[in-house]
């Protein structure tokens, strides 16, 4: 009886510990889906933001526009016609290649993420084109299950 009564207590005890498990595994999962998440949008950001074409500026600026939010939304917003400009008098391209990317904070509605690009820029100034490496720093927010820059800062 006193078996019995042990083994029933231990059974419990595991199942307990069994969904505990369960439960740390699936938390896990989705706080590394919001990460994976936020810097998969960090990445394309930066990338739209550091590739563009004075052929196509309009679309290639909506791009970064789309993914904005905020701050970053606003001020992107108020310069595009000058940036506009400057890129067409130019004849200027920029083609983004991201190199690294990571996570240095988040919760599920927001996150920090770093991101390094390498673009080859061309203008009637450099017409074969000069290497620039970008460190950018982004805030994401998720609106509506998408994430969005918020800021985005180029840092080094």
């Amino acid at each position: 009886m006193i078996l019995a009564w042990a083994l029933s207590v231990l059974l419990v005890i595991a199942l307990a510990g069994a969904t505990l498990a369960v439960i740390a595994l699936r938390k896990q999962s989705a706080d590394d889906s919001e990460r994976e998440g936020a810097m998969k949008a960090g990445r394309q950001l930066a990338l739209d933001f550091t590739t563009y074409d004075y052929n196509t500026w309009d679309a290639d600026s909506k791009r970064v526009l789309d993914d904005s939010t905020g701050q970053f939304k606003q001020e992107f917003q108020s310069g595009i016609d000058a940036v506009k400009t400057d890129v067409v008098t130019n004849k200027a391209t920029s083609n983004g290649d991201v190199k690294e990317a990571a996570v240095v904070s988040n919760d599920k509605d927001s996150a920090q993420v770093l991101v390094i690009v390498n673009a080859v820029v061309t203008n009637t100034a450099s017409a074969d084109g000069v290497e620039r490496r970008y460190r950018i720093k982004l805030d994401m927010v998720r609106e509506k299950d998408r994430w969005l820059t918020a800021d985005l800062q180029v840092v080094g």
